[in-house]
């Protein structure tokens, strides 16, 4: 019983981070253990059989699991960054592009100074599917909207995995943009969790780990899944939600979102961590 509840919570932080289907791996370093405050990156790609697709999601997420405290930000999609690797200054959501998963990975961490242990890559059909096995998620939204053909009215909506896709991907039509957008999905996230921590899970674990075949690459370790199960062994973290702060800007007819070193360095000293031996 204990190891299937151990499953069922680690599946629950995955599930959580997973705004598509989830590939996830790490970077592993000598002191990783000794730490209590871990960053995530979370990319939400869309694939297309044309070419790698874009990471249509970005959200860094920093866990400390000696209070139990999540800190949540969406990076928006069109923020104007230096891409790691190549001589190029474009979209942040371009470095999966050009060099997948690494060179999103190098590209956040140069443009904000941190590190990031771990990164999660998702699809979109991955996402639908975890959805539809824990049954929906459960939002407040805070305006009516159409999109595609799926109609969402203002307040509490109960969505399925296509519907909760919609749900997420919408941005053009909300008055926020990709501010906009990144809050919905922060919405579904922590819905997720829920679902996820709820001990019922245990029933879902065969089908998860056949989406997880299909959808997920995982090379974490089991001492890994340990320190994540701190995370939320006092039960569901509390979220706190750090909005990426810029300005819109036209640069050579391309609309970007400019961060600038001022909030670059205010999001860096949010996110930088503390091992256990660091004096508070």
């Amino acid at each position: 019983m204990k190891h299937s509840k151990l499953i069922a919570i680690i599946s629950a932080i995955i599930i959580s981070l997973i705004v598509g289907g989830v590939v996830y791996e790490k970077k592993i370093t000598a002191t990783k253990h000794e730490q209590h405050s871990f960053n995530l990156l979370v990319m939400g790609v869309d694939e297309r059989k044309e070419d790698a697709g874009r990471s249509d999601v970005l959200m860094l997420v920093n866990l400390n699991t000696k209070t139990n405290k999540a800190k949540v930000m969406p990076i928006p999609r069109d923020t104007r960054v230096k891409i790691a690797g190549i001589n190029k200054t474009e979209k942040i959501n371009h470095a999966y592009k050009y060099g997948g998963i690494s060179m999103t990975l190098n590209t956040v961490e140069d443009f904000l100074h941190i590190p990031v242990d771990y990164y999660v890559k998702v699809n979109m059909e991955g996402f639908k599917a975890v959805v539809n096995e824990l049954g929906s998620v459960e939002v407040d939204n805070p305006f009516p909207f159409m999109f595609g053909s799926y109609l969402f009215p203002k307040g509490h909506n109960t969505l399925d995995g296509d519907r909760a896709l919609a749900y997420v991907r919408m941005r053009h039509e909300d008055p926020k943009g990709d501010l906009g957008r990144n809050e919905r999905q922060r919405q579904v996230m922590e819905s997720l969790l829920e679902k996820g921590m709820d001990m019922s899970t245990i029933n879902n674990i065969p089908e998860l780990l056949n989406i997880a075949k299909n959808h997920i690459k995982t090379n974490v370790t089991l001492k890994d899944a340990f320190a994540l199960y701190n995370v939320v062994k006092q039960g569901k973290p509390k979220f706190e939600t750090v909005h990426v702060e810029g300005e819109p800007q036209v640069v050579d007819g391309t609309w970007y979102y400019i961060v600038d070193e001022q909030q670059k360095e205010h999001i860096s000293a949010m996110f930088q961590q503390k091992s256990h031996t660091e004096k508070h």
